[in-house]
């Protein structure tokens, strides 16, 4: 059943409430109205060393003690060690690519920040009830209320259940390791996670904004395109045929491939081009 974008109310508590696995499962190779999807935006060994990155560094960098829910099951791209260049490196370029996608699919053009990037693992019995990233279904926004697009990228399939799945749609998406999800962070896009039944589950997880404020200033960094993820300089390549913008400084600046005077303000590293 399509319902379509949810409309919070005072006192509601839950957007939607069922069972996710009872929605068909939609084809990641075929387009959606509302969503964006692709196939192998990753290979299959650059998911594994975005898999065993998290696992070295799980232990010192997931944060404890805040939340029980998320402790000990993400690590933030800000966050690695220089040891980890090549998993930085791809994050990065899955964020450059997405931060492209979104302006041209959903911002219309209008320039958006990464807010973060993450690494995330979800073990048996953790699910995720159908939510908006940036709003409680009673209209009070939530401790995200800056997050405008959220993106997903699956990272491994040898496990049972965590199907992504969008009530609003009626659809439900099975993971397959390099596939790439963007949508909408509010109440147009309510998705949920059905239970992992077992094995682990691992995902790339980003978000943008359009508040400036909010964005992660590491962002901004780019690498060398060695080892650089498919389709990537395809994309950058063809980017100002296709932004529907005429000022290139605009478009620099609306790309976030870190613009001469953004990179002049980082940290220096050997590794920036």
């Amino acid at each position: 059943m399509m319902i379509g974008a949810f409309t919070p109310k005072p006192g509601e508590t839950q957007w939607w409430v069922g069972d996710g696995n009872q929605f068909p499962v939609w084809d990641p190779s075929l387009p959606h109205a509302a969503l964006f999807l692709r196939r192998n935006v990753l290979s299959r060994e650059q998911c594994r060393m975005l898999v065993d990155c998290f696992e070295r560094n799980r232990e010192a960098l997931a944060p404890t003690g805040g939340n029980e829910y998320w402790d000990g099951r993400f690590v933030c791209s800000a966050q690695l060690p220089d040891r980890e260049l090549d998993a930085q490196r791809v994050m990065q370029q899955v964020r450059h690519l997405s931060n492209w996608h979104v302006m041209n699919r959903f911002s219309g053009g209008r320039v958006i920040y990464s807010d973060t990037a993450q690494l995330v693992r979800w073990h048996a019995g953790l699910e995720l009830t159908p939510h908006a990233d940036n709003m409680h279904p009673d209209g009070r926004p939530s401790v995200t209320a800056h997050r405008c697009f959220s993106s997903i990228l699956y990272l491994n399939d040898d496990y049972e259940g965590g199907h992504t799945f969008f009530p609003g749609f009626g659809i439900r998406i099975r993971p397959e390791p390099g596939t790439l999800i963007l949508f909408g962070a509010g109440p147009e896009h309510v998705h949920g996670i059905t239970p992992v039944l077992s094995g682990l589950r691992y995902t790339y997880a980003g978000w943008f904004t359009y508040d400036e404020s909010q964005q992660d200033r590491t962002a901004q960094v780019v690498y060398s395109w060695a080892g650089a993820v498919p389709h990537f300089a395809e994309t950058v390549r063809s980017s100002v045929e296709q932004l529907s913008v005429n000022d290139a400084s605009v478009a620099s600046s609306s790309m976030r491939l870190a613009p001469v005077a953004a990179l002049s303000k980082m940290p220096p590293r050997p590794e920036l081009m």
